[in-house]
């Protein structure tokens, strides 16, 4: 028997095998094979069976290309493109776990920053809430239940609160809403800004929350009647538009039913709604905070000098409409501010500044008498 040709075929199907076995997990019937003809060599070398040797080499030689048949190259490469793809998936999920990280701190250095409590809502009656908002409400833990929230909110506002959350949509997924918070033993005013979001098969609702309760957390529309100037400011301000000698509007407003507001609910709520009725008219008609005063306590003045905006609150004072009607809900409290204005154009920039706030007095005057039938009276137009 050709004992060297036999033994070449019988190591490199070996080889192949091996690498079969190890590196693409298969080849156990080729394996089991090449096993039966190592066996029926050395049974016919040992024992001298006398078989045909020929027939030996023939049966390696079929099982090796058997073993090629079955075996490609490529397999071996298409197994290392396989390492190598989950190696970059592992380095990809590792990027991203970092890139998660990165975005989880700075998300809570960002709610560190705000000064307003910030609160998750999910779906399962669980809510989150972020220490300034703990503080805010006087809860202990950042976690807790609905259930347990709504129960310190005030018997008159809490249908208001749960049909607004009820109502909201994709399509009407945020929301604003004032209502009155137990605080311990005491109640403070809370205002909640809202969306609803949709993730997966679940909802949350993220929103802001802070605290107008003017006593204990004054940062709010209220500020703005804090800032508002005196009247010797004024004098100055209309002083130096009189030495620009361009035309402007001075407009007196007084807000006619803030006292009685005050008597029936206090004068926080009194200061919050005029707060919010100049912040409104701030929006409207004159941005810059310097060309508001505050003359009384429910008497304020205006200046506006750009004339496209005075022509919208002429065109309000004498249709009405959303720009000056001012309903203000704040839990179950529904109230309306009335205001009256007084208006002169002033042309004349010699005249003293004194009579020019006469005319502009008696202008609001007429509005407030009872015998005329609108709000207002304009003098200089």
């Amino acid at each position: 028997m050709p004992i060297e040709p036999f033994f070449i075929i019988m190591v490199i199907w070996f080889v192949l095998l091996v690498v079969k076995r190890v590196v693409l997990k298969s080849g156990a019937f080729e394996s089991l094979l090449w096993f039966i003809v190592a066996g029926v060599y050395g049974l016919n070398y040992g024992v001298d069976y006398n078989l045909d040797t020929q027939f030996i080499l023939y049966g390696s030689v079929i099982g090796l290309l058997i073993t090629v048949f079955f075996f490609s190259p490529l397999d071996v490469l298409k197994k290392d493109r396989h390492l190598v793809k989950y190696h970059d998936l592992k380095d990809h999920q590792k990027q991203l776990v970092i890139r998660s990280e990165s975005l989880r701190k700075r998300f809570i250095a960002m709610i560190d920053l705000l000064k307003d409590g910030l609160a998750f809502k999910s779906d399962d009656g669980m809510m989150f809430a972020t220490d300034f908002l703990l503080e805010m409400i006087g809860f202990e833990d950042n976690e807790f239940s609905q259930i347990d929230y709504e129960a310190r909110i005030h018997p008159e506002d809490l249908s208001m609160y749960q049909n607004t959350l009820r109502k909201l949509t994709k399509k009407n997924a945020s929301y604003e809403i004032s209502y009155r918070f137990k605080r311990y033993n005491i109640y403070v005013w809370i205002k909640e800004s809202g969306t609803l979001i949709h993730y997966e098969d679940r909802t949350m609702i993220l929103c802001i929350v802070k605290s107008i309760d003017v006593k204990r957390y004054p940062e709010t529309e209220v500020e703005l009647l804090n800032r508002l100037r005196i009247d010797h400011e004024m004098l100055e301000h209309l002083q130096s538009l009189n030495r620009m000698r361009k035309p402007y509007y001075l407009v007196f407003i007084e807000l006619t039913n803030i006292p009685a507001i005050n008597r029936k609910y206090g004068r926080d709520i009194g200061d919050l709604m005029m707060g919010e009725f100049l912040n409104k008219m701030r929006f409207n008609f004159v941005k810059e905070d310097q060309s508001y005063f505050r003359l009384s306590g429910i008497r304020f003045a205006m200046v506006i000098k750009d004339d496209r905006k005075y022509e919208i609150l002429e065109r309000a004072l004498k249709h009405g409409g959303d720009s000056l009607n001012f309903a203000m809900n704040f839990g179950g409290i529904k109230e309306t501010i009335y205001p009256s204005f007084g208006v002169q154009k002033i042309t004349m920039f010699d005249e003293p500044i004194d009579e020019i706030l006469e005319r502009t007095t008696k202008a609001l005057d007429i509005a407030l008498d009872q015998n005329t039938h609108e709000n207002y009276f304009v003098i200089g137009k």
